[in-house]
């Protein structure tokens, strides 16, 4: 197989991700995912792992963590989910994506294996294929650590198979109600499924319903909880269009004047929950994380398409909110960090999302709404979402990603801002044609 041959095989597999009829947890059960990892030898078990569940923020934190690694001399892995662009985005040692060559060879052994009766009767899915290559792919790189974003839920996740010493937990929310849970508490629950037992956990703030399942998860399983805003306290400094300064103090130890690069007051959470993941790491597995790792880690740490500027004239911010709680977490990094005159959002969801939820609140903050729609099959089709009711607003229905950037632009003057969010479809699709000099 060469390269496109071995996405079209990895296509192949069922992909969750852009299906909406799965039944749930069916679907996910570990038994599969178990037994294609023993076929392949456990690489799972060759290297420590750190694991991340929660509805917002645990790609940018796991990005926080892996750079921390990475300045401690570390040979980490990086596992995340989605892709912007390019599937091997979420394979990655040393900030490196897996290269074509190993990417191939993985999938051609996987096929090898796959060729067995029992195989084609229950194969694996598209996100079990692609956890199985990254284990697979840390294990031949000699992997010390492993840092694993969780894919959907936590309990019934392919990535919760890993003997995880450390375990990340950042903010929970409604999402995936069809499947986690229609309250919070049940899906923090599903959530909570990562905590195996023993381990230290790393939480945010949470809400009081939520924290009461973790703690109950944690005592039950014998794991040590630490909690930011109880355990680990946070102090903002200072902040910029590009930079947030502030302090972390942890139960082992205090780091002053910290900096990262990556917008949002949230993302100072996210950070100090990287701080505590790497110490509690620490502990558990007997390697020094220097205060030196810690400050060039975050400084260092980038995660585009997420409140990432791409564009100075006019200036246009990136970011793939998809959920109402996402959206107001935009907002608010929006109008911290940025001086603007008018506010131009282009607005695209897919159809499973609470669209009318995510434009309600963003009509008191835009001056002028395009919508469009991107080209995966899911996208909610841009003539189908109900316009903001206030008539002082601009609305303009550009179904064609490509004429939405151009009618953006076109209308935009040299002090306003806009926003392109509510996907991460849309945000990879924006990126490329805005990269690419659209």
């Amino acid at each position: 197989m060469n390269l496109e041959q071995a996405v079209q095989y990895l296509d192949s597999f069922i992909n969750y991700e852009k299906e909406t009829d799965q039944a749930y947890p069916e679907a996910f059960k570990l038994d599969r995912m178990r037994a294609f990892l023993k076929e392949l030898g456990n690489p799972q078990n060759a290297f420590d792992s750190i694991i991340v569940a929660g509805s917002k923020g645990k790609g940018s934190t796991c990005q926080f963590l892996s750079s921390i690694l990475r300045m401690e001399n570390l040979k980490v892995g990086l596992y995340t989910s989605p892709h912007l662009v390019d599937v091997r985005e979420r394979i990655q040692v040393n900030g490196l994506l897996i290269n074509e060559i190993r990417f191939v060879d993985q999938l051609t052994k996987f096929k090898k294996a796959l060729e067995e009766y029992s195989w084609r009767k229950n194969p694996p899915t598209y996100f079990e294929m692609l956890t199985a290559l990254a284990f697979c792919h840390f294990k031949e790189m000699k992997v010390q650590v492993a840092v694993l974003e969780v894919g959907l839920g936590g309990l019934y996740d392919s990535t919760n198979v890993a003997p995880a010493k450390v375990a990340g937990l950042t903010a929970i929310s409604l999402e995936h109600t069809d499947k986690l849970g229609k309250t919070v508490s049940k899906i923090a629950v599903q959530k909570c499924g990562i905590i195996k037992g023993r381990e230290i956990v790393v939480s945010s703030s949470q809400a009081p319903e939520v924290v009461h399942v973790i703690e109950d998860a944690c005592e039950n399983r014998e794991a040590e909880l630490v909690r930011i805003g109880k355990d680990i306290r946070i102090q903002e400094r200072n902040f910029g269009e590009n930079f947030q300064r502030f302090d972390v103090r942890t139960p082992w130890g205090s780091f002053y004047d910290l900096e990262i690069n990556l917008r949002g007051s949230h993302q100072m959470e996210n950070a100090a929950v990287a701080v505590g993941l790497a110490k509690a790491l620490e502990r558990k597995a007997r390697i020094q994380i220097s205060e030196e790792a810690i400050r060039q880690g975050l400084m260092d740490a980038r995660w585009p398409g997420r409140l990432e500027r791409v564009m100075d004239r006019p200036r246009i911010i990136l970011d793939g909110a998809h959920n109402v709680d996402s959206i107001q977490k935009m907002l608010q990094a929006v109008k911290r960090h940025f001086h603007y005159s008018d506010l131009i959002v282009v607005f695209a969801c897919s159809d499973d999302k609470d669209a009318q939820g995510m434009l309600k609140e963003l009509e008191n903050e835009l001056n002028c709404l395009i919508l469009t729609q991107s080209s995966q099959a899911r996208a909610l089709p841009a003539k189908k979402m109900e316009a903001p009711e206030d008539g002082g607003k601009e609305v303009f229905v550009e179904p064609v990603i490509k004429d939405a950037i151009t009618k953006a632009k076109s209308i935009a003057e040299p002090d306003d801002l806009i926003v392109i969010t509510g996907s991460l479809y849309l945000v990879a699709e924006a990126r490329q044609l805005l990269l690419g000099g659209i």
